[in-house]
């Protein structure tokens, strides 16, 4: 597989932030680093730069020790973004990808605020009240990048929204016992203590039905990485429903054949 990152006409780029952002994918996004690569190589160093910049949000809970300084490091990167937008980007090697990316692919600013506003549920210590809440979180989030994803390939936002909602919403279901580490639960309604009730597994259920839902929403205007997500996540969601029974006494235990899976798909889509 080709696993180059930039093409002739990114050496506009910071070479070190590129290999920065490229490196973090790699590491802590394996997935989305599969993605990247199936992407034509022109697209690799924004997918990179757009990946990198979610790592960095996304991490907030887990890098601070108190939702205040979690709250001033989302400040941070806001402050980040507005720089970025003004033609002055400061001197971070992921908001240096993200500047060179924005000029030339002309993104959508609301897009980049609404993703870390999402982040700032992850410094709440409660579950969502309802499912509609956690849709808006995974909306904001993850629906939020695969739109940033379609300006770039320049694909179906509406499509690209709700599998990124889809694909939030599995990534939280599969991530409960992670969570309930940290003291934390996505299941709306359902305080920690409470996560292997029956109530918890009727909800698990329920946020699989609504990612199930949302997958079928204009999934054939998808193309290209962005239909490699698609077909990540339905892939997922089956293995989920395969032990929504009991969702908290067993995991999935493919992970090697998964993974497998993702790279025969993502080199199929060269």
């Amino acid at each position: 597989m080709d696993e180059s990152f930039a093409a002739p006409q990114d050496k506009t780029m910071p070479e070190s932030a590129l290999e920065y952002c490229a490196l973090q994918v790699r590491t802590f996004d394996p997935d989305r680093y599969l993605i990247a690569i199936a992407a034509a190589k022109e697209f690799r160093p924004a997918l990179f730069a757009l990946y990198a910049f979610n790592l960095e949000i996304s991490k907030t809970r887990e890098t601070v020790s108190e939702p205040m300084l979690g709250r001033i490091r989302l400040q941070w990167w806001r402050e980040a973004i507005e720089g970025i937008y003004q033609g002055t980007p400061g001197n971070h090697e992921v908001v240096q990808a993200l500047a060179f990316v924005i000029q030339n692919y002309g993104l959508t600013r609301q897009y980049f605020e609404e993703m870390i506003d999402g982040r700032e549920f992850d410094l709440e210590d409660r579950a969502p009240n309802d499912i509609s809440e956690l849709i808006q979180y995974a909306q904001q989030t993850s629906g939020c990048l695969l739109q940033l994803n379609a300006e770039v390939l320049n694909s179906d936002r509406n499509s690209a929204d709700a599998v990124g909602i889809a694909w939030a919403l599995i990534g939280l279901m599969k991530s409960i016992e992670f969570h309930r580490g940290q003291q934390r639960c996505y299941l709306p309604g359902i305080p920690v203590p409470l996560i292997g009730s029956e109530k918890a597994v009727r909800v698990f259920a329920d946020i699989l039905e609504a990612a199930a839902q949302h997958l079928n929403q204009n999934s054939q205007q998808l193309e290209g990485a962005l239909r490699l997500y698609h077909w990540i996540v339905l892939y997922d969601l089956k293995q989920l429903l395969k032990i929504k029974e009991a969702p908290f006494d067993s995991r999935p235990t493919n992970k090697a054949w998964r993974h497998c899976r993702i790279v025969i798909a993502s080199h199929l889509r060269r």
